[in-house]
């Protein structure tokens, strides 16, 4: 067995760069693995280079800051991950940068009293999310394209890291 092979059968570490290809386009990956799980802060850029998307994972999954860019340049939301599911205060743009949402998740489900506004900035109303919509589960209502954290595409196997930890 190579050195390459032996850094592959357990797990990547280190750096990684690489590029994936989805429905929407193609995407630049760029973050760090430990011990074979992704640790600290991802990046995925446009084709065109301009950023996308960028969470912080701790042990493979989602823990800490999450936000995506339409590909005006604008935020499209953030908000934190806590253990793998959204957690806290999270805000919503339209492309042209208006506040479109923003409220609160509570183990990855809405909770409590959300507020949605139209483009030109108009409050077009507040929903006590947990009372009136207890029965729907839109934990993953973005249509961002971007898979959820546990379906992320691992690095091609000939993918050497850039740097080791």
């Amino acid at each position: 067995m190579s050195n390459d092979d032996a850094v592959h059968a357990s797990g990547p570490n280190g750096l990684y760069e690489f590029d994936h290809e989805t429905l929407f386009g193609t995407f630049r990956y760029t973050g760090s693995y430990r011990d074979g799980l992704r640790d600290g802060l991802w990046q995925v850029f446009n084709s065109d280079g301009t950023r996308a998307w960028e969470v912080t994972w701790r042990a493979g999954v989602w823990d800490g800051p999450a936000t995506t860019w339409w590909k005006s340049g604008g935020v499209e939301h953030e908000g934190e991950h806590e253990d793998g599911q959204r957690s806290g205060r999270w805000s919503f743009w339209f492309e042209d940068g208006q506040l479109a949402a923003r409220g609160d998740y509570l183990a990855d489900r809405k909770a409590g009293e959300w507020q949605y506004f139209d483009q030109s900035g108009g409050a077009m109303q507040r929903v006590d999310w947990e009372r009136e919509f207890e029965h729907w589960d839109w934990a993953y209502d973005d249509y961002t394209g971007f898979p959820r954290g546990e379906n992320w595409p691992d690095p091609p196997a000939d993918t050497l890291p850039i740097n080791d930890h």
